[in-house]
């Protein structure tokens, strides 16, 4: 019988092989461990993005209240507590009547008197730094009663009066970089806060409102760097 032939084994394709194998593994290994590490980093740092970001959201509404605070307490000087509105978001409510006769859109002298110390207030409040860098705009909002009249045009034309004459009574208003922290709108009868035709309803919602608009452009842009990491 013909002898059975033995197996060559190559020695040397034997050593090349369990070494190329244990490579392999512990290359998978390192990224296995790499990937891990990397998430975790990742997690921390989506974590202090999310801290910075309620943060500054905090600092943001506490200067919101504030700027309105200092409205608030301005107008009640010369007016009293009792003829401002203090409504939802933080928007401070002076009645229509205070500053603009009925009809017209031209500030009144009594209305001048109400006006030159609440520039002077925001022309501060524009000042400081801690407010100023989370603000976009004052709005001024004209509203009117449900009466019918131009009342489109009415409400927008007193707000516009009201933003030109604070720029006159403090120039400072009236250019630069102060000008760009305030601006007007009109609203018609169509933002009541109170309801009916009563007289005292009608009376309720001609009014001025200054609403505090804070910039957020950047809080924005931070929580989706968030959302598009994860």
């Amino acid at each position: 019988m013909r002898g059975r032939k033995r197996r060559y084994e190559d020695p040397v394709n034997e050593e090349i092989y369990w070494p190329s194998f244990t490579d392999m593994m512990s290359m998978m290994v390192l990224i296995m461990l790499f990937v891990a590490i990397l998430a975790y980093v990742q997690s921390i740092y989506n974590a202090y993005d999310q801290r910075q970001v309620k943060h500054e959201l905090q600092q943001a509404a506490h200067v919101k209240k504030t700027i309105s605070d200092k409205i608030q307490q301005q107008l009640e000087k010369n007016v009293g507590k009792d003829k401002i509105v203090r409504g939802p978001n933080n928007t401070i409510s002076l009645e229509g009547n205070i500053l603009f006769d009925t009809g017209s859109a031209t500030v009144s002298a009594s209305g001048k008197k109400v006006l030159i110390p609440l520039a002077n207030a925001l022309a501060a409040i524009i000042d400081e730094k801690e407010m100023s860098k989370f603000l976009y705009i004052i709005l001024i909002e004209g509203h009117t009663d449900s009466v019918p009249y131009d009342n489109w045009s009415l409400s927008t034309e007193r707000a516009v009066s009201v933003v030109k004459y604070l720029a006159q009574a403090n120039p400072k208003l009236g250019r630069m970089p102060y000008a760009q922290y305030l601006a007007a709108t009109g609203y018609s009868e169509f933002k009541p806060i109170a309801k009916g035709s009563s007289a005292t309803a009608l009376h309720k919602n001609r009014r001025i409102s200054f609403q505090i608009i804070l910039d957020d452009k950047k809080w924005q842009n931070k929580l989706k760097q968030i959302v598009d990491r994860n």
